[in-house]
Parts: structure tokens; C-alpha cells; sequence
């Protein structure tokens, strides 16, 4: 994991400052109340996570009794992160035992003074997000933790109806097509055919995390890793998480390529599909990118224009486009 110095990429957003989360005590007093009498015990130190996104509730709560739990909570008549919330408490519950994810311990949903709320209650990972940018003993434990979620998720477990990959990425549309036409030139037929041919390669029965990102992922006390926030897991190729998560780490410097390589989640005959899915990231970045902000973070534009600028440049490493 030496760093090839041309594929850095500057940093372009605040590591572990790009959500805008309100604080316990911010909370209205009948929430606080509700998710206490859940906890059985008063909270005393409520510590906001400022990763990620997304702006629902999000932190660390240290309670009297001295345990920590992790809570998520959503509401303020946000309909989309209600929804959001509660199929994640589902998906939770179907991961089999041994997937390093933070055991999932309550969830509930609560009508409180006219407003809908529902809270997720978590085991607290004694831990932090990688540094970044990334250093080899994390990378090392966080690709270890993809390749073992992997190995448990092949194939997908039952008891939600998992939709391929396909359904969120891959096939040419208006938006994409233009995309193609403006910024790729003398490379359009071929980045058109990669996209084109997402379905084909990347579909499988693998279920993926689908948004594996450092602030994603802790690195728990002994060095182990341990995947968050399973909102969005979809059926693809085993390779799909290893590689949305190398675009940071390439970012940073690290060889991905060499990761790639050494992974035994990758085999000779998916180099196009890799491509597939670098090409098809890279448009949704480069149109993402160009949308208007965002209330929920102020710093998401930024994250997807570096994350464009890193998928294509390795797409173009890959493709020998330059």
C-alpha cells in the first residue's frame, strides 16, 4: 500500500465535519423522554457525529448507568429519512451473525405531540472514523472487514426483497448521455459501451453495502474494522464495496490498484466490470456535482466534485486515457 504520489487528490472537505446534526439536548423534551425511558437509564453525555450527509440525529450517548449506545434518530416531519431509518432497522436484523456491524438493539417508532419519530438504538463502537488521510493498518483492517462481510453475504440472506445494483447505476440516460458528450471526447464510445454494460457485469448475488465510505466505517480499539449505516445494500458483484471504498483511499495516495489485485474478491475476468462501475460512478459524480445544495449538508457538493475528480482519474489510469 505505497503511495503512487500522482493519484493523490487534495482533501476538499472537513474530515468528520460535514453533517449538520442536532444535539441531544437540542432534542424536543418528549423525545429525550421517549428514547430514555427505552434506554432505562438518564442520558448524561450526548456527543453529536458530525460525519456523514445526511442531517437526522446521530450520536454517542453515555447514560447513568454507565453503558454507551449509539442512537440514530429521525423525524422533524422529514418523511424520506423516516422511511430511510426504519428499512434500515430491517436490513439490520437480516445480516447474519459474524458481519462486523454494530449489533442493532432497539428500534421504534413513536407519534409525540403530532409529530412521527423513530429511534434506532445501537451497540456504541468503542472507536473512531480512519483518519484520514488513510493510513496502511487502517486500510489494511477496513479491507478486511469487506472482504469478511462479503464472504458472509454470498449470497444475500433472506428476509428483504434485495434489489440489484442495476436498479440505482448503470444504463445510458438523457443526463448521462450529455455528461458523455461534453467531457469525454475522443473516450465517449468507449465510456458509453462501459455504462452501457454495467448490468451485465456487476450484477450478482452478493449483497453490497452499496455506500461504503470511511465515515462508514470505525476502527475499533484492538484495530479492527466495522461497518455502519446499512441503509442502502443492494445484490452485486462481491468487488462492489472494495472498490467505492478505494476511491478514498487512491485519494489519499494508496496504491488501489495493488489492493485490488491482492483481494480475493477480485477475480481475472472482472477488470471490465470494475470499469463498468468506476465509469457509471464517475457520471453520477459528474452530474451530482453540478446540483444545488443541499440543506442537509453544506459540504456534499464539494465531497461528490472530489470524488469525480478520483474515480476518473482512475478510470483514465485504467483505460490508459492519459
Amino acid at each position: 500500500m505505497h503511495p503512487p504520489p500522482s493519484t493523490t487528490v487534495p482533501l476538499s472537505v472537513p474530515v468528520g465535519q460535514t453533517a449538520q446534526r442536532p444535539e441531544w439536548v437540542e432534542l424536543p423534551a418528549a423525545v429525550r423522554d421517549w428514547v430514555q425511558d427505552q434506554l432505562g437509564a438518564a442520558v448524561v453525555v450526548g456527543r453529536s457525529q458530525r460525519s456523514g450527509y445526511t442531517p437526522g440525529f446521530a450520536s454517542r450517548l453515555e447514560l447513568a448507568d454507565g453503558r454507551r449506545v449509539f442512537v440514530k434518530i429521525a423525524g422533524w416531519e422529514r418523511a424520506w429519512l423516516l422511511d430511510s431509518y426504519a428499512n434500515e432497522a430491517i436490513k439490520r436484523r437480516t445480516l447474519p451473525a459474524g458481519v462486523p456491524a454494530p449489533k442493532l438493539l432497539w428500534d421504534g417508532r413513536e407519534t409525540l405531540q403530532g409529530t412521527e419519530w423513530l429511534a434506532l438504538i445501537f451497540e456504541d463502537i468503542d472507536g473512531r472514523h480512519p483518519r484520514r488521510p488513510w493510513q496502511p493498518a487502517a486500510a489494511a483492517a477496513a479491507v478486511a472487514a469487506v472482504e469478511r462481510a462479503a464472504q458472509l453475504l454470498s449470497p444475500a440472506p433472506a428476509g428483504f426483497d434485495w434489489q440489484p445494483l442495476s436498479t440505482e447505476l448503470g444504463g445510458i440516460t438523457e443526463d448521462k448521455e450529455e455528461g458523455i458528450r461534453q467531457h469525454f471526447g475522443d473516450h465517449a464510445g468507449e465510456l458509453r459501451e462501459l455504462v452501457a454494460g454495467f448490468a451485465e457485469r456487476c450484477s450478482g448475488t452478493t449483497l453490497v453495502h452499496g455506500d461504503l465510505r470511511d465515515d462508514n466505517l470505525i476502527i475499533d480499539a484492538g484495530g479492527r474494522a466495522w461497518i455502519c449505516d446499512w441503509n442502502f445494500p443492494m445484490l452485486a458483484k462481491p468487488y462492489v464495496d472494495l472498490v467505492t471504498l478505494l476511491l478514498s483511499m487512491r485519494g489519499d495516495g494508496l496504491d488501489a490498484d495493488a489492493i485490488l489485485a491482492a483481494s480475493p474478491l477480485v477475480t481475472a475476468d472482472d477488470t471490465d466490470g470494475i470499469d463498468s462501475l468506476l465509469a457509471d460512478l464517475g457520471l453520477y459524480y459528474l452530474i451530482a456535482a453540478e446540483g444545488p445544495e443541499p440543506d442537509g449538508s453544506p459540504y456534499l457538493r464539494r465531497h461528490q466534485r472530489w470524488n469525480r475528480d478520483v474515480t476518473l482519474g482512475w478510470l483514465a489510469d485504467r483505460r490508459g486515457w492519459r
